[in-house]
């Protein structure tokens, strides 16, 4: 743990502030308790967004982003589509025009090599406003796994936690690495990005935020839920939230705007198309799964679950099993046949 916040020290001494935005260069000047802050995800809209810009939606309402009066805005992830092709169109059309900062926990489109790494720096870093702690992840990173310093990270927030030094802790993932550790959702968002094997989230991400949250309110928020009925999903687990929350460029998108007052966490759901849209905690387990279908696929999931498997360590040690296996078996009928020649 020494070494990573050491890192951190070196990093924020070299110019390289957390809480300045990578994208805008925006720098965060949040009050301690009273704030507010945007969240959404998937801000390239959908596969068939072949513009290389952002979400018409989202470009549709930047003027309400600025003048919202928020903090920050966060994307969950799939800010961009084709990260080597956008770029440019990006910063012209939502960095340049964005007042407030912009922070993005990477989806599998942010990531091509090195790009966004060249571009915008570290993957996963936290910050704190006030006594609240937000942390962005890198779910990408280790199929899915919060592992060395993303892990130090959540630990880090514990130790904030037992001091007294925590309020709210906000943590910001694309994937939903934590839909497996319930049951209950298993038949939901089949369609989006997902670890081949079971993350550890459950092993040992939860037990150490079900301990943060005996004392704070914990917030979890992710950006992958391939399609669906509305632009939210919200699942509690006594001071756990779980707020899934994603554009895809059609009449349902909205985004979530979060109002802390005094340490006191709150949600208000704001339509891009003037549609109607209710409180955040109406999108629930319920709502998804009994009252709705999911009704978009996600055609370009497939390719990507492919590559996945392809670099994934397990497929090759089948690999390696089945042909040291073929082998075998070939050098024993081999051996069969020269005694039977014999």
């Amino acid at each position: 743990m020494r070494w990573f916040w050491l890192t951190y020290l070196f990093l924020s001494f070299a110019g390289f502030s957390q809480t300045q935005s990578a994208f805008n260069g925006e720098k965060l000047k949040a009050k301690p308790k009273n704030y507010s802050f945007i969240v959404g995800g998937h801000f390239y809209g959908d596969g068939n967004n072949q513009s290389h810009l952002p979400a018409n939606t989202l470009l549709a309402n930047l003027d309400w982003v600025n003048d919202s009066g928020a903090d920050m805005l966060i994307c969950t992830g799939d800010l961009f589509r084709e990260i080597r092709k956008e770029i440019p169109n990006y910063q012209k059309s939502l960095f340049d025009k964005l007042e407030i900062p912009l922070f993005n926990a990477v989806g599998n489109h942010d990531l091509s090599g090195d790009v966004y790494q060249s571009n915008f720096g570290l993957t996963s870093f936290s910050f704190q406003i006030g006594k609240d702690l937000h942390i962005i992840l890198d779910t990408e990173q280790d199929n899915g796994d919060i592992e060395g310093e993303q892990l130090e990270m959540i630990k880090e927030a514990k130790a904030l936690s037992d001091q007294n030094k925590l309020n709210n802790l906000f943590i910001y993932s694309h994937r939903t690495v934590w839909k497996r550790h319930y049951t209950e959702l298993d038949e939901l968002f089949k369609n989006n990005t997902s670890s081949l094997t079971e993350p550890n989230f459950s092993d040992e991400v939860y037990p150490i935020i079900e301990k943060i949250s005996q004392k704070n309110k914990v917030y979890w928020f992710s950006g992958s839920m391939g399609g669906g009925p509305s632009s939210f999903f919200y699942h509690r687990d006594q001071n756990i939230s779980y707020i899934l929350t994603g554009i895809r460029a059609v009449p349902r998108d909205a985004l979530l705007l979060v109002n802390v007052q005094n340490g006191i966490v709150s949600f208000e759901t704001k339509s891009l198309t003037d549609q109607k849209v209710e409180p955040l905690e109406h999108y629930d387990k319920e709502y998804w799964s009994e009252d709705h279908e999911e009704t978009e696929f996600n055609l370009g999931l497939l390719w990507y679950q492919f590559k996945l498997m392809l670099t994934h360590r397990y497929f090759w040690y089948g690999i390696s099993f089945a042909l040291s296996a073929y082998l075998v078996l070939w050098l024993f009928r081999s051996r069969k046949k020269r005694k039977a020649g014999h």
